[in-house]
Formats: structure tokens, sequence, C-alpha cells
């Protein structure tokens, strides 16, 4: 009796599910009972392991039937079709061909056996899985452009619907008429996305901060399981469906209004607040790491002296008074860290109050936000949006002009060579070939200027968007400020102010990010 392995493999779930493996496994008994000196003697299954994909020497149940076959365990390799052996043409066909030199004779129950007793037989062998290959890539391509289609008509791909959503029928169906369910905003959800962009944004939390906030509010996952982590929260603020965008690969989606739940510039806040704290060790920090320190100015402060950073301390004394009651005097300070290492090191002052630099720094920031509301919204937001960008758009006509004048002087000549051929004009042709490279040249020029030009108008539109956001913000910041609690305000000033440098006699320099010069020109 000759022994036999029978190999079945599946490259999805989804054909797990519907039952492929017993089906090949049905075939291949089938296919056995017909021999009478076959048996069985194992069968191996493969679930959701692509043949394209994955290599042979990364399949266990490749690498298991090798190890057989040099232990002359089997006689006969079955499968249901030579493909589930794989569909890789570079590696494929040298698999059934090593199991042929091992004495192991390959079956399919559709193809027969694969010999390889000539030169033919070698080639169909090649052809058979350069065949199947084609087939995955064909396959694998129409199924990135169906999700592509699929996105950019904003449908709903399948997979793990994300928080602040939810799946409803809103009427659409698929080619079998059957009923399919697209992403709807969820009321409920919608609102703990809308406190998570804020929370990281505006009140400068961090991921942790947030997943342990929502914990202790009691809010549920989507899946009510386990706690918020960090993970999740980071991986929602970089999730672009929340400004109404679909993402599937690198392709992205046009916005689309019913999905939005928060707006781009809050979206864009909430990436540069963890972007800017994700920092190399080189690289400036731009946003607070904190915001939940006592003093409103960690993290900004600077010695004058050294550089060093200073630390916020908080001491509390109590002493007794001459009738006898006690009495506790809380002092708030900050202490350059070079100068508590090593006091020789620092020639700046050995302890600072913290009262006199808040109050000079608050009082500058407040006139920074006064000189802003003086001047009227409109205004401010005309001034933002006005940007030079005749120089590039003349720029770009021009060339777009000069690309189009080498463009008929090309097609002219093109037209007079052809009429010299046909003995119709007697103009020389080598007059027209020593002309055409410099027209050709020109035209290469002219489109390189044309792509230059362009490139510096969309930098101009991008600056202008900026701009006119940058304004919205302050604006926003400038009206809300005064009232705003410890976490926001640390936040604001992180993202106002670059550097607070404190030297001896409190002579205290603040570098903002923006001067009132830069951002209101003339009128500052």
């Amino acid at each position: 009796m000759k022994r036999v392995i029978c190999l079945y493999r599946v490259s999805t779930v989804g054909q797990v599910d519907h039952d492929d493996i017993p089906m090949q496994k049905t075939a291949c008994r089938e296919f056995v009972a017909q021999h009478p000196d076959w048996e069985i003697v194992d069968e191996l299954s493969e679930k959701g392991v692509s043949g394209y994909k994955v290599s042979s020497n990364d399949r266990d149940a490749i690498m298991k039937l090798k190890c057989k076959a040099l232990a002359h365990q089997f006689d006969i390799l079955l499968v249901f079709m030579f493909d589930r052996l794989g569909r890789r043409d570079d590696e494929t066909p040298f698999v059934v061909q090593w199991f042929a030199e091992q004495g192991i004779e390959v079956w399919s129950t559709r193809e027969g056996e694969q010999r390889f007793d000539s030169h033919v037989d070698k080639l169909m062998n090649y052809i058979r899985f350069w065949q199947a290959s084609g087939e995955s890539e064909k396959t694998s391509m129409r199924v990135y452009t169906k999700h592509s289609q699929m996105i950019q008509e904003g449908q709903y791909r399948g997979g793990l619907v994300p928080y602040g959503y939810r799946l409803e029928f809103q009427g659409r169906t698929n080619k079998k008429n059957q009923p399919v369910r697209d992403l709807v905003i969820d009321e409920a959800e919608s609102e703990i996305i809308r406190q998570i962009f804020h929370m990281i944004a505006d009140e400068g939390y961090g991921a942790n901060r947030v997943a342990n906030h929502l914990n202790e509010m009691g809010i549920k996952t989507k899946r009510d399981k386990g706690f918020w982590r960090g993970t999740a929260i980071r991986a929602i603020v970089q999730n672009p469906i929340y400004i109404g965008v679909i993402r599937f690969g690198d392709e992205r989606s046009e916005p689309f209004d019913h999905l939005k739940i928060i707006d781009e510039a809050l979206y864009t806040r909430c990436l540069a607040t963890i972007r800017g704290r994700a920092r190399k060790a080189d690289e400036k920090c731009s946003i607070p790491l904190r915001t939940d320190s006592q003093s409103l100015l960690t993290g900004l402060i600077f010695c004058a002296h050294c550089g060093s950073r200073l630390s916020f301390g908080h001491s509390c004394t109590k002493r007794y008074l001459a009738d006898g009651t006690l009495r506790e005097y809380e002092r708030d300070w900050y202490r350059c860290y070079r100068k508590i290492a090593a006091k020789r090191s620092c020639d700046g002052q050995n302890i600072y109050n913290c009262e006199p630099i808040n109050k000079a720094v608050l009082s500058e920031v407040s006139h920074f936000f006064s000189a802003i509301k003086s001047m009227p919204t409109k205004e401010l937001l005309q001034r933002a949006s006005k940007r030079q960008q005749s120089v590039a758009e003349l720029a770009y006509q021009q060339a777009v002009d000069d690309y189009e004048e080498a463009a008929k002087q090309i097609a002219a000549l093109e037209a007079e060579a052809m009429k010299a051929l046909t003995g119709e004009s007697s103009l020389d042709i080598s007059i027209i070939n020593n002309m055409m490279p410099k027209y050709k040249k020109k035209a290469e020029s002219a489109q390189k200027a044309m792509e230059q030009a362009k490139q510096r108008m969309d930098d101009e539109a991008a600056n202008t968007k900026d701009s006119i956001q940058q304004t919205e913000m302050l604006l926003s910041w400038a009206n809300a400020f005064d009232e705003a609690d410890v976490g926001t305000k640390h936040m604001i000033l992180g993202r106002l102010i670059e550097r607070i440098e404190v030297g001896k006699g409190y002579k205290i320099h603040i570098k903002f990010r923006i001067s009132l010069e830069q951002f209101m020109g003339e009128a500052a």
C-alpha cells in the first residue's frame, strides 16, 4: 500500500468559516478511495495562510512534510489543487520538484500527478505556478482597487468599528441585493471623543492621563472589555476618521461631513501635542510635558546664567509666635537644576520666589492678549489671509506661456519635417534637426519652471491656511485665558511661550513663539 499524506490550505479566515477545508478533505478522500493501493496516513491543514505572501520556509505544514519525506514516512503528497502547495512562481515549482526528487509522488485531485520525466514536464510545472502567481497578483490588485473605491465613496469596509460610531442600515445593498450597514455617528460615544481631543489639545493631558480619567469616570470601552489604555487613546487621536476622512493603508478619502465628529483645527492641534512630546533627545520640546504641576511655568522657565531648567518647589514652615500660637508659612520657589547639583557650576541666584516671576509673566501674557482683543476679529483674519501669491502666480503663468510657445514651435517643426520627407517642402531636413533640440530644451525648462511655481503657490496657500488657523487659535486663547483652569492655562502658555529666562535680581526675559509684531504687523 502507498502511504498518502493530504495537505489542505485556505488563505483567509472567511474561507475557513465557509467550510472550504472540509470540501478539500472530502475531495481528497474520494480521490484516494478510487485507488485501491492507496491509504491516508496523515492529514495536515493550514488555516488563513496565504500561499502567495508566505514563503514555504515559514509554513509549518510544508516544513513538517519535508521532515517526513526525509524520514521516508509517506509515498504520496495529495492536494485538492496544486495551488494549495503555494502560488509563488519563484519558489513553489522547486518545492514540488524537491518532493519528487525525494521519491515522493505529488498528486492533485483535479490535475493528476506532476511528473518530471522530461523538460516539458518541468516547463509545465513552472507555467502552472506562474499562472497561479499571476492570479494572486490580479486578485490582490482587484481587492486593493475595490477597497480604494469603497473609501472614496465613504463605504464601510468591515473590521472593527471605531469608537464614536456605530453600524446602521442606510438603504445600501450589495451585488447580491443583500442589505449592508454603514458607519454613522454614535451621539453618546462622540461626546467622549470630543472630550478626549479637547483634553489633549487644550488642557495638555497625556494619553495615559486621559485613559486613567476615563477609567475613573466609569466610561466603557467599545467592546466593554478591560480598561482604557494609553495606546487606545493614541490610536484614536491619530485616526483621521474623526474629521471625516477614511483611510486604507496609504490611501485617504476626501472628508465626509456625515462622519465628522471634530473639526480639522482641533485634530491638527491634538496631533501636534502628541508629536511635540514624542521627541528625540536632541530635539526641543514644543509642548509642555506635564500640565498637572502646581506651577504654571513648569517646563518653560530656565536659568539665565547656565541655561538649565528651574525646578519648582514648595515649602511649609511652622513657627510659634510670642503669644504661643502656631503659624504656618508657605512658600513656592524656583531653583536651578545645576545649582542643586553643584553650587559653583552656576553663578546665578540660589533660589527665586515664584510669586514675582509668575506675576510678571502673566502680566506680559495679559498685555499680549489685550492687544489682540483690541483689534476687530474680521481685520485680524483679513491680515492673516493676505499673502504675496501674485509673484508665484505671475511666474506660473509666464512658464505656461513659454511652454505653450515651445510646444507650438515643436509641432510646427515636426509638420515641416514631414513635408520635407514627402517632398512637399524644399527646406533642408538638417536645419529642422538642428532647431528641434533647442525648442525641446526650452519646453523642458518651461515645464520645470511651471512645476516649481505651482509648488510655491501651493506652499503659499498652505501658509495662508495655517496663518488663519493660528489667528483663530490665538483669539480663542485671548478670550478664554482668564477663566481657564490651571491645566488649560499651562497648555496655552506652553504654546505661546518658547522660553522664560530668569537671572539675578529677578531679571526676566520672555521669548514668545510669535511676537505681536509678527502677528499684527503694523497695527502692533
